[in-house]
């Protein structure tokens, strides 16, 4: 139940556009696009330390759900990047780029919201 409330908080963050917000927003969707394209690590650091984060926040539930015992109830992961050598960090970049393409009348919008629905959509949680 807790993964819904999540879930529907960040959609209406994203979607409905809090434009008052308590912490502002280091850049918008069109910036991150803006580095993208011009093909520098800008973009991709900025992708590489979104899901470091998402990995950092998953091993944080996992930590807290072995201290609590097994029948804790946790959030649900709303990311499950790809596990093993395979996946590379320009994938973040054409996953990033593709969602933005097929999304440009939200990428006025903090793109850190942006990112997590495109990685969302990629690679759901099973």
């Amino acid at each position: 139940m807790w993964g819904f409330f999540v879930g529907v908080a960040i959609c209406l963050t994203v979607l409905v556009g809090a434009e008052q917000r308590s912490i502002g927003a280091f850049l918008d969707g069109r910036k991150l696009v803006e580095f993208c394209e011009e093909r520098d690590n800008k973009c991709t650091g900025y992708l590489m330390g979104f899901a470091d984060t998402m990995a950092l926040t998953e091993n944080m539930l996992n930590a807290f759900g072995n201290i609590l015992g097994p029948d804790a109830k946790r959030p649900l992961m709303l990311v499950c990047f790809p596990a093993g050598s395979s996946f590379e960090p320009t994938q973040l970049r054409r996953v990033w780029m593709k969602w933005a393409k097929g999304h440009p009348e939200l990428l006025h919008k903090p793109a850190s919201g942006l990112v997590l629905v495109a990685f969302e959509d990629e690679w759901p949680c099973q």
